[in-house]
């Protein structure tokens, strides 16, 4: 959809009137079609004004570089009003009132404004300020609020920013404005987040498990099917050793939602034997046949507080072959040389939060004994009855000499 301007009629904003109500079909028109009428003049005299808010000035879009006039009202007619108006030509009376989420800005400083202009998500009008000076503005969201603003849940798209400088365009383009409505948004999530770790916690298993890495032999030990958002599992599938040639599967329980705890950064998963380290994100970067082997792992598909299962290698029916992460075959193939028949070793898997390539917060950890079996060998060396099956060794070296 193309970006849009907050280009409403002064009768849209009597929603209770009936002639404003005639506007609706005509706003969801120009919102759908991503047209409007043009700005007029400037609003220079807007920066002479001051308020409590510090919001009051002219500003400009980033998408049409034209100037417009915002205005926080905190009181009138001896009332307590928390109005931002929205001005997009001269004169006495604003174009769009939008107004405070209160307890946001009382408890977490963090100024958010809103009006539903329609009943729909697409009806629905935001702005949140970035910084002094800069506002995002959220058009669209997937859930309705009853008249208040849109639920913290709800999906928040920025479609365009307004700035009293325009040289903070080369700070906030739109991915960068998501990602700070995103953090924002997390922020006030925190009070939401405690009163649900205090019900989870009541769960033996998450309990027992929380910011660990649990490992299985099968997946359904560690996840029931269709109940990603809660436990399903009694944690007695769970392994503390596995055999290298059977599968080998495990899954991380987080303190709280990576999505909503680190909006708009990605997973990094890494593992380590015998004092060796490898890590998805570094060999993601070594090539282009590493990258698309490793595939990207963001914290918005981490909905929930156990993550997805994720596999060192398991046997996929559909396919009849082998899946596997090559960063872990990687440092397996690292200690190949050290793998003795009916001997084990140690393998630590850890999850970290990862932001421009550095990582951040450790999510989880979690070690498990990996057993080479007789039929791990096989697997692995490959079988010498079998010279036309390659073992995982022979695969792997393959894809290296891509």
């Amino acid at each position: 959809m193309k970006k849009v301007k907050i280009i409403l009629t002064a009768a849209i904003i009597g929603l209770a009137s009936v002639h404003a109500n005639a506007q609706f079909g005509k706003l969801k028109e120009k919102i759908n079609s991503g047209g409007g009428g043009k700005a007029s003049g400037n609003f220079e005299a807007f920066n002479q004004e001051k308020d409590e808010m510090g919001i009051t000035g002219q500003y400009f879009g980033m998408s049409d570089k034209k100037s417009y006039g915002f205005r926080f009202v905190k009181e009138a007619n001896g009332k307590i009003i928390n109005e931002l108006q929205y001005f997009e030509k001269k004169g006495t009376e604003p174009q769009l009132k939008l107004y405070l989420k209160e307890s946001y800005y009382t408890k977490n400083n963090v100024k958010l404004f809103f009006i539903w202009v329609t009943a729909n998500a697409d009806g629905y009008v935001e702005l949140i300020e970035l910084e002094p000076g800069v506002l995002a503005q959220i058009v669209q969201t997937t859930e309705s609020a009853n008249g208040g603003p849109a639920t913290l849940d709800a999906k928040r798209t920025v479609k365009d920013i307004y700035a009293k400088d325009q040289t903070k365009f080369t700070t906030y383009d739109i991915e960068t404005a998501q990602a700070k409505v995103d953090m924002i948004i997390a922020s006030l999530n925190t009070e939401k987040i405690a009163k649900e770790t205090a019900e989870w916690m009541k769960i033996e298993v998450y309990a027992k498990n929380v910011k660990k890495v649990v490992f299985s032999n099968q997946h359904y030990n560690l996840q029931k099917p269709g109940y990603p958002h809660k436990i399903a599992v009694t944690g007695d599938g769970f392994k503390t050793e596995l055999d290298m040639a059977g599968n080998m599967n495990f899954m991380a329980f987080f303190n709280s939602p990576p999505k909503v705890s680190y909006p708009g950064q990605q997973i990094n998963i890494e593992y380590e034997m015998n004092g060796q380290k490898v890590d998805r994100e570094t060999l993601r970067k070594k090539s282009a046949a590493w990258s698309n082997m490793v595939k990207i792992i963001e914290t918005k598909d981490f909905e929930y507080r156990q993550s997805p299962i994720r596999t060192i290698r398991e046997y996929n029916t559909y396919h009849s072959a082998y899946v596997q992460d090559y960063a872990c075959i990687q440092l397996l193939y690292n200690n190949k040389d050290k793998f003795k028949v009916d001997q084990t070793y140690q393998l630590t898997v850890r999850f970290y939060a990862n932001r421009d390539g550095e990582n951040g917060d450790l999510l989880a950890e979690g070690i498990i004994k990996l057993k080479y079996t007789k039929e791990a060998k096989l697997a692995f060396e490959g079988d010498p009855s079998k010279p036309e099956e390659k073992g995982v060794w022979a695969q792997f070296e393959a894809f290296l000499n891509e």
